[in-house]
């Protein structure tokens, strides 16, 4: 008995592992999902914090511009810039101040210096003063220099206005040139950065996330919080503004994935009860296999349950247009079929993965899930594929694949829709007999090159055609003299049961097969699935 009890224990080793593998492969493509997902929706905010800098400048810029042709009409009377300054101050809640400062003397009645400056004070009035002078000399000061210099609008670093609004501040000039090409004004609009700081500063999509907001120059208008330095394995997101500021959100991964954790820990308390659940057949049953000593024996036996449960996974409730065969090569294998009866639709798929043996098994069990919540949301052929590569492509390390054949038939009418994914060409046996490949367009088999976009192809059958979808286990059946059986073979089969019923179709394929094999071992995964054009069957 202690030997029959050692001799299980690499099954129960195996099954754990599976547990185990599928615990991690779930486990982390959730937290691979969940933080992909948390990358776009900071990227959202970034973006949308960014169009709103964006937008403030420039309902500023365009302000400022729209106001050059009420100066130019109106230079023959300098206290008139003071309404100019006025009005654009009050009718911009974000311009806090404004003026327009002229070369020297260039209204002698005024003198050397001549700023026409309003602003907004802290009671929202608007006050008017002449701004230049000995101790505001504002020709050699940078808003006023380098826009004369440059000929064009430009906006200064952010500043402090101590002493003024007491917040920061922001400055755009726009030179103002006349007819001979001079210069002879500077325009400019001052910007409060308050409202601005403040929302960047308040922007938290999870509790410990923060923002940053640097000028062009790396001036820091909003700083990281002074415990940011503690925070590790975070998720940062830059933008970058038209005017050269940068804006960057920090999120823990901690916060992002905390649902994710949550999830897993009850991924491994479900894994420790299956595990436990496991241990306890296992010894139950080895206390009444006593007289089952052969290793050999105990393992084939537990390979042939595994077989059993991929088997007992495959859609058994067959309409009458349908039949369906599979014989996997080994214990377990890589083919799969599945349909799905929906809204008149006859939704079916037929798979093959790359590999042997249980890998393939699971690879071919994850193209089978994708297929059957594509059909349940009714999508057509392409969507489905389409869906099933992004799935198999994700963090698919082993580069394995599956071809693929999915069809939509429209019960009613015969029309079929289909996408083939690298799959052998499907049989088409018509009612007098005949039999041809359908032709396809080549798209690449799933699992391969995540994003590539699948092409959708259409075709009309009518009634008492018959589909035959396959993998190339049938036609790569060999004998003994390694002659395969091949598409010829394949084609006269067709036609001679093209009165079968789906069901009688497959069968006496599999057993011809037998009869072309001769008793040589099977060397590759045998699935065949037949469709009867026109046959009546339930809705789901």
């Amino acid at each position: 008995m202690q030997s029959v009890k050692r001799a299980n224990i690499p099954v129960v080793v195996v099954t754990a592992l599976f547990f185990v593998a599928i615990a991690s492969f779930v486990a982390f493509s959730t937290s691979r999902m969940m933080e992909n997902e948390a990358r776009s929706t900071v990227e959202n905010v970034v973006k949308a914090t960014v169009g709103r800098i964006d937008g403030l400048m420039a309902s500023v810029e365009s302000a400022v511009k729209n106001s050059t042709w009420i100066v130019e009409e109106h230079l023959d009377n300098p206290d008139y810039m003071f309404k100019i300054t006025g009005e654009l101050v009050q009718n911009n809640p974000f311009v806090v101040g404004s003026t327009i400062a002229f070369e020297p003397n260039y209204f002698p009645s005024k003198g050397y210096y001549y700023s026409a400056f309003s602003y907004r004070d802290a009671n929202g009035s608007i006050k008017r003063i002449q701004q230049g002078g000995e101790d505001f000399k504002y020709h050699g000061m940078d808003w006023y220099r380098i826009a004369k210099e440059a000929k064009s609008p430009s906006w200064c670093e952010p500043y402090f206005d101590k002493g003024g609004a007491e917040v920061m501040m922001c400055t755009y000039s726009l030179p103002l040139v006349g007819k001979d090409g001079k210069v002879y004004a500077v325009l400019t609009a001052d910007v409060s950065l308050d409202d601005l700081t403040h929302r960047v500063a308040a922007i938290k999509p999870y509790p410990d996330s923060y923002a940053v907001l640097l000028s062009q120059e790396g001036q820091s208008l909003v700083d990281a919080p002074a415990d940011a330095a503690a925070l590790t394995d975070t998720v940062k997101i830059l933008g970058r503004a038209s005017n050269g500021w940068t804006m960057e959100l920090i999120c823990p991964l901690s916060n992002i994935l905390q649902g994710a954790r949550t999830l897993v820990s009850r991924i491994v308390l479900f894994s420790v009860v299956g595990l436990g659940l496991i241990f306890f057949v296992s010894w139950f049953f080895s206390t009444r296999l006593q007289r089952v000593t052969a290793a050999n024996e105990r393992l084939s036996n537990e390979l042939g349950i595994a077989r059993t449960i991929q088997s007992s996974v495959l859609n058994r409730s067959i309409p009458p247009c349908l039949g369906a065969v599979l014989r996997p090569a080994r214990e377990v294998g890589g083919d799969f079929y599945d349909f799905k009866v929906r809204d008149g639709f006859l939704h079916f798929a037929i798979g093959d993965a790359s590999g042997k043996g249980i890998p393939a098994a699971l690879f071919a069990f994850l193209a089978s899930a994708g297929f059957r919540l594509s059909a349940d949301l009714g999508l057509p052929p392409d969507e489905t594929v389409g869906r099933i590569n992004a799935l198999l492509c994700k963090d698919n390390e082993t580069s394995m694949f599956v071809t693929l054949f999915v069809g939509r038939l429209e019960l009613a009418t015969g029309k079929l829709e289909y996408c083939n994914a690298g799959h052998p060409p499907i049989v088409i046996t018509r009612p007098d007999g005949s039999s041809e490949f359908l032709s396809a367009k080549c798209n690449i088999a799933a699992g391969v090159l995540d994003g590539y976009h699948y092409a959708r192809e259409t075709a009309e059958f009518a009634p008492g055609t018959r589909l035959l979808v396959y993998t190339d286990g049938v036609t790569e059946a060999e004998r003994k003299d390694h002659v395969q059986y091949g598409d010829g073979r394949l084609l006269a089969f067709a036609s001679a049961h093209a009165k079968d019923s789906p069901a009688d179709m497959v069968s006496r394929l599999a057993e011809e097969l037998d009869r072309f094999e001769a008793g040589e071992e099977q060397s590759d995964d045998i699935t065949a699935l037949a469709v009867l054009v026109g046959c009546e069957t339930e809705t789901a």
